[in-house]
């Protein structure tokens, strides 16, 4: 099978999917399960992978911000877990997909249990915009906007996605 368009004559539709509970600080968390396997981050944040295995596990009713709107991708009990996991540092939960270069990004982040940031969506296009969304450039997008919150900055020629080394791989699973 031949990716490269290059070779192959052929144009590959670049796709991502994202869920995931970013934390800074030192230390695990009080309350992670020691069965989740949290990946370090660069600018001193670390991700925690929120796989389908993971989120069916949480406590199914709980509710983590009732600002959430329904039928966004954020789940309810992950961003339970997630506003319990900010007892005495910086929680952003974020989900974002895209296919052929475009997409969509949510996020919501909490500090000592209280509302930090969000809940925010974004989208690059209006053709994708969702109630609650705003159209903005990726540069100010919903994940970049809540890294911002967690006080990341992002260097020259890069935005806090990349900055916070989110752009080593592009789905859930390959962080676990």
């Amino acid at each position: 099978m031949c990716l490269a368009s290059s070779r192959c004559g052929m144009i590959v539709l670049v796709a991502s999917r994202i869920e995931a509970v970013i934390y800074d600080g030192g230390g695990r968390p009080a309350g992670l399960s020691r069965e989740w396997r949290a990946v370090p981050l660069l600018a001193g944040l670390a991700l925690l992978p929120v796989t389908e295995d993971m989120a069916v596990r949480l406590d199914q009713g709980a509710v983590g911000g009732d600002r959430i709107r329904a039928g966004w991708m954020l789940r309810p009990p992950v961003a339970a877990l997630a506003r319990g996991l900010s007892a005495g540092r910086r929680v952003l939960y974020i989900v974002g997909e895209t296919f052929a270069g475009t997409g969509a990004q949510e996020a919501i982040g909490w500090q000592d249990e209280r509302l930090l940031y969000g809940p925010s969506g974004s989208c690059d296009l209006e053709a994708d915009r969702e109630p609650g969304y705003d159209v903005v450039a990726r540069a100010d997008s919903a994940i970049n906007r809540g890294l911002r919150a967690l006080g990341v900055r992002a260097g020259p020629g890069q935005d806090e996605y990349q900055a916070a080394g989110l752009d080593r791989h592009r789905w859930t699973e390959d962080w676990t």
